[in-house]
């Protein structure tokens, strides 16, 4: 295959992205496309997708064969999950349209050995998630949360403004800049750290941005509030354990939105309990599903939501709009939005 597919951090044009119903990536690398148009081409169904939509990818050319009675064996294009026991079936497939943003449940070392593209749901879900980060935050800092669940008139802490307070994000794709775009608009300081070099002249959003390796750190020992937003890979599974706990304010707050392995659970239930940090918000955790019986249940300062910060009316079409973009790319030879770098894990 040639070089320069667009990866996940290489479109950021906003008026592209508001045609398309779609938040995707910001910046430039090598990496495979589609040599020549491919048609025929036959793409399995795994996820679903509206009559509009479907309309709108069989209208490209009789040639495409969209359902989901196309055989693994046979298919070129899958729009959903693969296994590698069907990976290793699926002689002829060339890409995979991941229909979520976090990609570490698809077989990657077999993806790379066979040389298959994947594309993943980068920015579909980044707005409501966003959202979420906010309700969960502002769950801990007003209140809302303990005092709901004690039926009484009264309270026990002073509720938290946030204008002027630092939010530090740890992960500045498209949820984590989503949420900075919101802090922002409160007054906030935003500060983030990322595993990719980015400037803060370039995403606006941002006071100050540095490569997480440098300034992860410095992120926790100074905002008031952070904000886990990074993807689950290899290299940020157990990220933040005791130690990175233990650099935050007593007085900050945890939010966790992306995945929970990224967190050393029993860590955070540590300083949770021992009251060093001012509260939690947890829309994943780990295990997940939390058992009843878990203890982070218990903590009056630590809110919890079943993994549906990424649900909304909206975000579903948002996927459906970029798998049908893409569609159009491929059968054209064009480069494919949200490219994933299988080697790095998003």
């Amino acid at each position: 295959m040639s070089e320069g597919a667009i990866s996940r951090r290489s479109f950021i044009g906003a008026a592209s992205a508001a045609a398309m119903g779609a938040a995707v990536a910001s910046d430039v690398s090598a990496a495979p496309t589609i040599e020549q148009p491919r048609l025929p081409v036959s793409v399995l169904l795994r996820g679903g997708l509206s009559a509009e939509h479907l309309e709108r990818i069989k209208q490209l050319s009789p040639q495409i064969t969209i359902s989901r009675d196309v055989a693994v064996a046979s298919a070129d294009v899958i729009f959903g999950n693969v296994s590698s026991s069907e990976l290793a079936e699926a002689k002829k497939l060339r890409w995979v349209q991941c229909i979520s943003a976090g990609v570490e449940h698809y077989p990657l070392e077999e993806m790379i050995a066979r040389d298959v593209v994947l594309t993943n749901a980068q920015g579909c879900y980044a707005p409501q998630i966003a959202e979420h980060a906010l309700g969960l935050l502002f769950s801990l800092t007003r209140g809302v949360a303990a005092m709901s669940r004690k039926r009484q008139w009264g309270y026990d802490a002073e509720p938290t403004e946030l204008r002027g307070q630092t939010i530090g994000i740890i992960g500045l794709g498209g949820i984590g800049r989503e949420i900075a775009r919101r802090a922002q608009a409160m007054d906030m300081k935003v500060i983030a750290v990322d595993a990719e070099p980015m400037f803060a002249e370039r995403f606006a959003m941002v006071d100050e941005v540095t490569l997480v390796d440098r300034g992860l750190e410095s992120l926790l020992k100074r905002s008031d509030v952070v904000v886990c937003a990074a993807p689950h890979t290899l290299r940020s599974r157990g990220m933040l354990g005791a130690e990175q706990f233990a650099a935050m304010k007593p007085s900050a707050y945890f939010i966790n939105v992306s995945r929970g392995k990224i967190v050393k659970t029993d860590a955070l239930l540590d300083v949770v309990k021992a009251g060093k940090i001012a509260g939690a918000g947890l829309d994943v955790t780990d295990p997940e599903p939390l058992p009843a019986d878990h203890e982070l249940w218990r903590q009056e300062n630590v809110v919890i939501t079943p993994h549906i910060a990424g649900k909304s009316q909206l975000g579903y079409e948002r996927v459906q709009n970029v798998f049908a973009e893409n569609i159009a790319r491929y059968v054209s030879a064009l480069p494919l939005l949200n490219l994933v770098d299988k080697h790095k894990g998003y």
